[in-house]
C-alpha cells in the first residue's frame, strides 16, 4: 500500500545527507549509510508528533466510524510499536542550506553528499516524504481513517490479516508528520524496520533484511552506539548497487571547509567513488 507520505522520485532528483568530517570519511570509505533509532533524532517529539495528530483525527470521527473501528486500529498501532522499531537515514531536498550546515554537518565545516534519488530508493527501505503542514497532516489522516472504514464495511473477514497489514503500513508512516518548525529541511527519511523478538526474559532487535537493489539479501547486524548514556541502536547498510555502481552524484563542502575541491575529487576516485561533481557551498557564513 502506499499512503500520500510515500515519496516518488522525480527523474534525476537529489537527495542530500549533511555530515561532520568524520561521517563523510566513513560513509566514503565504508560505502554504508547509517540507519540510527528514530527516538533518537533531534527532535524529541519524533513519532509521537504523528501518532497525536492521528488520535486526534480518530478521536473527531468516531461518532462517524464508531467507537469499536477506532479501538481496534489503536490495538494494532500498539503491537505494531511492540514488534518493530524504526531505524531511519535522513535527507533533504535541499543541498545548499545554512541551518542544515550549523546543525548536522559540524557547523559548515562538513560536507552534503548528493545521492541520486530514484538509485537511493532501492534500497532495503521505505522513503518518506516529511509533511509539515498540521493542516495537511490532519487532512491526511481523516482520508486514511475513512478510506480503512470503507475498506473494512466492504470486507468479508472483521478485521483481516490484509486490514491489519494496512494499519502496520500506516502506524510506520505517521513518522513522516512532523513539527512545522523543521519545514526549512525539507526532509525525505528512508526507513526501515528491525524486528524486536523473544529473547529469553526479554526482547532482542534482529534485521530480516528485505529487497535491495531488486535482490533479496538476509539483512545487517544491529549495533549500538551511546547517546550520553544511553545505547541507540543502528545498521550500517550499503548504497552500492548490484552493477557496482556510484550513485553519489555530488558532493558540496560547507561554508567553514578548507578542503579544496580537487583534494576531494582525487579522494573520491580513489575508492571508487568515480565521476563525482565537487563543488563548495555558496552560503556566506564563517
Amino acid at each position: 500500500m502506499e499512503t500520500p507520505m510515500v515519496y516518488k522520485p522525480k527523474d534525476d532528483e537529489i537527495l542530500y545527507h549533511y555530515c561532520s568530517a568524520e561521517t563523510f570519511l566513513a560513509i566514503c570509505t565504508g560505502k554504508k549509510l547509517r540507519f540510527s533509532d528514530l527516538f533518537s533524532m533531534n527532535d524529541y517529539q519524533e513519532v509521537h508528533w504523528g501518532n497525536a495528530v492521528w488520535l486526534e483525527v480518530a478521536n473527531s470521527l468516531i461518532e462517524e466510524v464508531g467507537y469499536e473501528f477506532v479501538d481496534t486500529i489503536d490495538e494494532i498501532f500498539h503491537v505494531t510499536g511492540i514488534f518493530g522499531l524504526l531505524v531511519a537515514c535522513c535527507f533533504s531536498l535541499d543541498g545548499d542550506t545554512l541551518s542544515q550546515w550549523r546543525a548536522y554537518a559540524d557547523d559548515g565545516k562538513g560536507y552534503c553528499i548528493g545521492f541520486k534519488a530514484r538509485e537511493l530508493t532501492q534500497m532495503s527501505v521505505r522513503p518518506l516524504r516529511v509533511c509539515y503542514d498540521k493542516t495537511e497532516q490532519i487532512n491526511i489522516c481523516n482520508k486514511l481513517i475513512r478510506a480503512l472504514h470503507i475498506a473494512e464495511s466492504q470486507s468479508d473477514e472483521k478485521y483481516s490479516s490484509s486490514f491489519r497489514t494496512l494499519c502496520h503500513l500506516i502506524r510506520f508512516d505517521l513518522a513522516a508528520f512532523k513539527n512545522p518548525a523543521f519545514i526549512e529541511e525539507k526532509e525525505i527519511r528512508l526507513i526501515h524496520t528491525l524486528d524486536l523478538l523473544p529473547s529469553n526474559k526479554s526482547l532482542k532487535l534482529s534485521d530480516a533484511g528485505g529487497k535491495h537493489f531488486g535482490v533479496e539479501y538476509g539483512g545487517e547486524q544491529v549495533q549500538f552506539r551511546m547517546n550520553d548514556h544511553v545505547p541507540v541502536p543502528f545498521i550500517d547498510m550499503s548504497f552500492i548497487s548490484n552493477d557496482g555502481k556510484c550513485i553519489i552524484q555530488e558532493v558540496i563542502l560547507g561554508p567553514k571547509n578548507e578542503s579544496s575541491l580537487t583534494n576531494i575529487s582525487v579522494f573520491l576516485e580513489t575508492l571508487g567513488l568515480e565521476n563525482v561533481n565537487v563543488r563548495r557551498s555558496v552560503a556566506s557564513y564563517r
